[in-house]
């Protein structure tokens, strides 16, 4: 066949098969072999995802426990510990990488309500963070199909849309070698396929961005309050998940009305503007109160003003999209230029989020990177678009739009599967040898540790541990660490010279004190302080000492 031509709707295949649908582009048809083939993908990518944290569980050493996070611990188990503040019955979230005493105020209630979940079902913390994943992955996916439709009518384009959205990388690989650090490697929100492999919440982001731009771009033919009412509700929930998705959706909603009323020669599209009015009314006020809390709560200003998270360097993001980022930049180029009259309302609107997430970028605002959230999905709808289009017009063997058509498929999913592959180089180190890898996972001895403080210190209680302990005391115990986080912990790098100067023996005491002493693998890698052996141990188990300070707050 050649992609004029339609064909039968049953084959997985993206492109092959795929009729030419004729539904005018302000409806939406998806059948219901389209919902099932979409379905089919939308697991298979899951099931994908979640290999790594299998193989990580199946190959984890003797003595040893895979803690359940793999992508970018650090961060990873700052949500562990959110979590489990909400299993202890909280709904007001308090920083516990850092020792100073503060209240709790309004945030993560994402990340709360999940420890409230796990409350009740007495899950596991790290259970309800991947199912949570799983789940809020496959309405992902399944929204991301759902907003390809309204793009457009053509099902190749729906399909190759998709599987690009949901597999594709940049050429990161590549650019490593040309001493670059590509954000496929490192910015998970930018990518759907990234987001669904790092954490729960990304994936939530995005699909309530989507939603909220569906409804305000495509307002139902019949409108009454709910068309107002649920992306105002939508765009709360937003605020509280992935607060910059949403100025995304503010900037990229009024370039959206702004180009309307130019063409229409200053007539006012109200079926876009009520939405829009709403969505900024509701969630307005909550990034309002997030800032205010950010500058007036002085342990948040300080986790604010050590969290820096600029843009990249223009090769790293040029790498990181790769071939999708030309592909899309052709498109969007002839949606602008060449065909800027007959483009349907759905291609300026990929054109217009590109525009807008590149312009945040370079806002001056210390985390700009952060508007990079969810960029690849209009550059893969555009990539996708233009290249089907541009082999219809070809004059291309069929044999060849095939092959064309699965290289990009192809050198998409390369990338991938190497984001997805890099831990498991991790996990086939020892972690008694390789800080990188310990990481990932905790000795039974520090395990038993962990249960032991969970029952018998208080939440305020402060744990003196290495960075690497550190980083899992909140999530593990529920109780401070004195330092755990580079952002988290209130000035880091401070308490983190503290830590390594305390278990070198070059200091006696903490700066604010700690109340237990934690001192095992990790610590005695730093150093062996006499201090210790004149306190009281209260816990012992292999090479593990937990001890009591004397030190007085």
């Amino acid at each position: 066949m050649s992609y004029r031509e339609p064909a039968a709707r049953n084959s997985l295949n993206p492109v092959m098969d795929a009729p030419q649908d004729a539904t005018p582009r302000h409806q939406v048809l998806i059948t219901t072999g389209e919902w099932r083939w979409a379905v089919g993908w939308a697991l298979l990518i899951l099931v994908a995802s979640a290999l790594p944290f299998l193989s990580a569980w199946a190959m984890t050493p003797p003595g040893w426990n895979f803690t359940g996070i793999l992508v970018n611990p650090l961060d990873g188990h700052t949500y562990v510990a959110k979590i489990e503040q909400g299993a202890e019955g909280h709904w007001l979230f308090q920083l516990t990488y850092t020792p100073e005493p503060h209240d709790g105020v309004f945030l993560f209630p994402f990340y709360l309500g999940l420890g409230h979940i796990a409350r009740l079902t007495s899950a596991s913390l790290v259970l309800v963070f991947h199912l949570a994943r799983l789940i809020i992955g496959l309405g992902l996916l399944l929204t991301v199909y759902r907003f390809n439709a309204h793009i457009t009518a053509n099902i190749a384009e729906r399909r190759l849309a998709y599987l690009l959205v949901g597999t594709a990388s940049g050429l990161g690989w590549l650019g490593v070698a040309f001493g670059a650090f590509p954000i496929d490697f490192w910015v998970p929100e930018a990518f759907v396929h990234y987001s669904l492999h790092t954490n729960p919440h990304f994936p939530l982001g995005l699909t309530l961005m989507l939603l909220i731009l569906m409804y305000i771009i495509w307002p139902p033919q019949i409108q009454h309050i709910a068309w107002i009412l649920a992306p105002s509700l939508l765009a709360v929930l937003l605020a509280f998940v992935l607060p910059f998705a949403l100025i995304i959706v503010w900037l990229l909603s009024a370039l959206f009305i702004g180009r309307k009323v130019l063409i229409d020669r200053g007539r006012l599209p109200w079926l876009h503007i009520w939405p829009t009015l709403g969505v900024v009314g509701a969630s307005l006020p909550v990034v309002g109160y997030q800032y205010w809390i950010s500058v007036t709560n002085p342990i948040l200003a300080g986790w604010n003003a050590q969290n820096i998270t600029s843009t990249p360097p223009v090769t790293d993001v040029i790498f990181g999209f790769g071939i999708i980022g030309g592909l899309a930049l052709i498109n969007a180029i002839s949606i602008m230029w060449w065909r800027r009259r007959e483009a349907s309302e759905g291609e300026w609107l990929l054109c217009l989020w590109v525009i807008s997430s590149i312009v945040l970028l370079y806002v001056p605002f210390p985390l700009q990177r952060r508007f990079i959230t969810g960029l690849h999905i209009p550059l893969a709808i555009l990539a996708a678009m233009g290249l089907l289009r541009w082999l219809a017009q070809s004059k291309l063997r069929e044999s060849f739009q095939r092959m064309i058509v699965l290289g990009v498929i192809v050198m998409g999913l390369l990338g991938t599967l190497i984001v997805w592959g890099l831990p498991l180089l991790l996990i086939a180190q020892q972690p008694v040898d390789s800080p990188t890898a310990s990481l990932l996972f905790v000795r039974d001895d520090e395990t038993a540790a962990f249960e032991w403080l969970r029952d018998n210190v208080e939440p305020d209680d402060i744990i003196l541990a290495s960075p690497r302990i550190g980083m899992l005391i909140p999530g593990q115990t529920g109780a401070r660490a004195f330092y755990g986080h580079p952002f988290e912990t209130i000035e880091a790098q401070d308490k983190k010279a503290q830590v390594e100067a305390f278990y070198k023996g070059e200091q006696v005491s903490t700066s604010p004190e700690s109340d237990y002493i934690f001192y095992g693998f990790s610590e005695q890698a730093i150093g062996q302080p006499q201090l210790l052996q004149e306190l009281p141990v209260v816990f012992s188990n292999g090479d593990v000492r937990i001890y009591k300070s004397q030190q007085e707050h």
